[in-house]
């Protein structure tokens, strides 16, 4: 583990895991939270001091990186909010984010079943599983402890074009429409897994748009919010005057004729994010280029983006008929290529000291990486004993997030480095425990006191705890 000047602590959520960890700087861990269900991938700490987790729950349509619920923590590790997004014709998936106004917006699939997409004209060959998993996002507010107004929904499949079926509504010059998703397109066909395969979400408060990383389409997408539903599933309304149309898309002018692979500049990536206000690089977007099926080799980039934009703030396509910028501001490679690289989930974000904190996602290793592309610290979830278990299980890190010292949700909170072996037998006991009395609850980890146990389940604790030493 190597040194950063850049103080702070470090939220992870360890895949294979119950338990969310916010780490410090020299990796002990300092607060725990803990759900019934492994991680549906992504966790964010809000200014209150309050967690939001997905978990994941069973479903027969899983995708790679599917959840179906998402849950709210106090600081103390109480359930006060459990919202559930899974049955047989729909599933919440991958990321999600709280938006300034309280409200979750996450990613979500719905089925279509094998008649509709061909209706729509989908390509036969291309049904492998006889339905279609359709990418869509859903807003929704929460009420109660498990209740939600869905209040906005924005759907992939009501803007596709596609070349193939005269006789079907979308049909049209995949070409001449940059703002429609072409429906038969695959852009990693080896990997069909979802159709779009929308794998990161993020909202920009001054634009009210939304960014989106698609991966199977190798394409980050930016569209309005400021629709209504309505709006959103047409292609008029809303501020930009286009509907729930894509505004912007980069990556892989291929995906909508405007070039070929050869064009292609993101393969399966991760975490399309605008850098916040006040970092370097601001208004910039970040996105983890994981480099699976890359030409050159697997190795993954960090890039960053300045997109142009026109006068009244949109986007405008080249002569060749692509959108910019040509090339990254900023790209990220390591110098040992391959000694950077993962295939699947992985992130990175802006600090405040113009570091980029990397997550290579499969390996759960923290990388902090200077604007020159030097290694200012490292971690590896390998290397710790998060819940009692032995290394390696509980590695894979969907993305993780720094918060500075000075962030609200800390204030008046005790933030104290545990002993990392008590730590770890403590979350092993308490995982056993569960499993011996059947016990199903949402408990802050830190002692068997702290638990609010009783003797006798202390003392049980102790025994299993004592018997994993």
């Amino acid at each position: 583990m190597s040194e950063s000047t850049l103080s702070g602590y470090i939220l992870v959520t360890p895949q294979e895991s119950t338990f969310t960890y916010l780490i410090d700087r020299s990796g002990s861990v300092v607060h725990t939270w803990k759900s019934d269900y492994n991680a549906g991938l992504t966790a964010i700490l809000t200014d209150e001091g309050h967690l939001f987790r997905a978990g994941k729950v069973s479903n027969d349509h899983y995708i790679h990186g599917s959840g179906g619920v998402i849950e709210e923590f106090d600081w103390d590790g109480h359930l006060i909010w459990q919202y559930y997004y899974s049955d047989t014709d729909k599933f919440q998936h991958h990321d999600f984010m709280v938006l300034p106004n309280g409200d979750i917006l996450f990613i979500a699939a719905e089925i279509i079943t094998a008649q509709e997409a061909l209706a729509l004209g989908r390509d036969p060959a291309k049904l492998r599983d006889g339905y279609l998993a359709a990418d869509k996002l859903v807003e929704v507010r929460p009420e109660g402890f498990s209740g939600g107004e869905i209040v906005w929904e924005w759907r992939a499949i009501d803007h596709i074009v596609q070349d193939i079926a005269p006789t079907a509504a979308t049909f049209g010059t995949v070409a001449g429409h940059p703002e429609r998703i072409d429906f038969n397109y695959e852009g990693r066909p080896a990997f069909p897994d979802g159709w779009t395969h929308i794998n990161s979400v993020d909202y920009d408060a001054d634009t009210d748009r939304i960014l989106i990383s698609a991966r199977n389409y190798n394409e980050i997408w930016i569209i309005d919010h400021s629709t209504t539903t309505a709006e959103a599933a047409g292609h008029d309304g809303g501020a930009s005057g286009h509907g729930g149309d894509l505004l912007y898309r980069w990556g892989n002018p291929e995906a909508y004729d405007a070039g070929t692979r050869a064009d292609r500049q993101l393969f399966g990536q991760h975490d399309a994010k605008w850098i916040d206000a006040g970092l370097p690089g601001a208004g910039d977007i970040l996105v983890f280029d994981n480099g699976a099926d890359r030409p050159g080799g697997n190795y993954s980039r960090i890039l960053e983006l300045t997109v142009p934009t026109t006068a009244n703030g949109g986007y405008a396509l080249s002569a060749a008929g692509t959108y910019g910028p040509a090339s990254p501001t900023w790209t990220y490679v390591s110098p040992g290529l391959t000694d950077f690289y993962s295939a699947r989930m992985s992130g990175a974000q802006r600090l405040r000291d113009g570091h980029t904190l990397a997550t290579l996602g499969d390996s759960g290793t923290l990388v902090e990486i200077t604007n020159e592309g030097a290694t200012a610290w490292t971690w590896d979830a390998e290397l710790s004993l998060l819940e009692g278990g032995t290394p390696g299980t509980e590695t894979s890190v969907f993305y993780a997030t720094w918060y500075p010292e000075d962030y609200a949700g800390f204030a008046g909170k005790g933030l104290v480095a545990e002993d990392p072996f008590l730590g770890a037998l403590t979350r092993s006991g308490v995982v056993a425990l569960e499993g011996a009395l059947g016990q199903s609850q949402a408990l802050m980890t830190a002692s068997p006191t702290s638990l609010g146990l009783g003797p006798a389940s202390q003392g049980l604790v102790a025994t299993i705890s004592a018997g994993l030493a």
